[in-house]
């Protein structure tokens, strides 16, 4: 990606605590990378998988080594539609160890929810019957929104008695904390 449009991807590299996890969102949620993930994502433009990580990749994956990747997953059904997951695409770039042990089991459309409703996707999210002990677990996520799919993905990991979790999302709507 040129330096222009990364210009207007607007890098932060924010720092917050959510459910007492430390948090990373690379970006804030803005036109540009809607645009781009809508492109990604709903057109399935598989090739733009590495624009939204890939200029920080030696970073992140320094920051992060050995740690051990959960992506928010799709239901099943839409990355068989769209041909891969959007969000484990975008992130394997960052060669770390991805473990996909969290699973979506009914198609909910979280862009479609109130806040309230979104507030439930811990009854549609499973976790397989993994061994975290002693291990350090980065929940990867692309768009963070009311933070509802990663509360519940925090509450999976924490589950399986992990040594570390941390979250990774590739973007954050802005929030009145965020504007400081």
């Amino acid at each position: 990606m040129c330096h222009d449009c990364l210009e207007k991807f607007g890098p932060v590299f924010n720092e917050f605590k959510f459910e007492g996890v430390k948090c990373l969102n690379i970006y804030f949620y803005n036109e540009k990378i809607q645009e781009m993930l809508y492109q990604f994502k709903g057109c399935k433009d598989y090739e733009l998988n590495k624009v939204f990580l890939d200029y920080y990749k030696a970073y992140l994956n320094q920051r992060f080594n050995n740690y051990i990747m959960v992506p928010a997953p799709s239901y099943i059904k839409n990355d068989e539609e769209r041909g891969f997951n959007h969000v484990e695409e975008m992130f394997k770039n960052l060669k770390l160890e991805m473990w996909k042990c969290i699973h979506k089991i009914k198609q909910v459309k979280q862009a479609d929810l109130s806040s309230e409703e979104r507030q439930k996707i811990d009854e549609v999210l499973v976790i397989d019957d993994v061994d975290f002990r002693h291990k350090k677990i980065l929940i990867v996520d692309d768009v963070f929104t009311t933070g509802s799919t990663v509360r519940a993905m925090i509450n999976l990991v924490k589950q399986k008695h992990p040594k570390l979790v941390e979250v990774l999302v590739m973007s954050k709507t802005i929030d009145l904390d965020d504007r400081k």
